[in-house]
């Protein structure tokens, strides 16, 4: 499953607030703390205290660092249960209708079908107007 940014799943799920903070829990949260952890195991206490010093930009790498360990994490977590990582994400499925057929031909059609009957109708006068052919015993 594709990785979906948290920004276009919140729109989605605007209706439930638990849903959407667990979202952005796994989508956000996660991948700065496993970056963040990750600068611990590595020893690099300095690295991670200047990320989370100097903002945004800092916590971005930290994000970086831990968006892969998060995804398998996730994974993990579906594997386990599914939607459990990644959430099931509920849409609204809206249905604009478009002409039948845009290029006009249903209108022709629908003219052929008018010709053909009159052609019937006409045929069917001949028929009545000539006279009858008998049949010899």
């Amino acid at each position: 499953m594709d990785f979906v940014p948290w920004f276009c799943v919140e729109m989605s799920m605007a209706n439930d607030p638990l849903q959407s903070l667990r979202l952005q829990m796994l989508n956000d949260v996660l991948p700065v703390g496993l970056g963040a952890v990750a600068r611990l195991r590595s020893a690099r206490t300095k690295d991670l205290l200047n990320d989370l010093l100097s903002g945004q930009d800092g916590v971005a790498n930290l994000r970086q660092d831990g968006e892969d360990d998060a995804r398998q994490l996730r994974d993990l977590l579906d594997q386990l249960a599914p939607g459990l990582g990644n959430p099931v994400v509920e849409v609204d499925v809206e249905v604009q209708s478009q002409p039948a057929d845009p290029s006009g031909q249903e209108d022709d059609i629908q003219e052929l079908q008018e010709r053909l009957v009159l052609m019937a109708e006409r045929v069917a006068q001949l028929k009545a107007a000539l006279p009858t052919a008998k049949t010899k015993p």
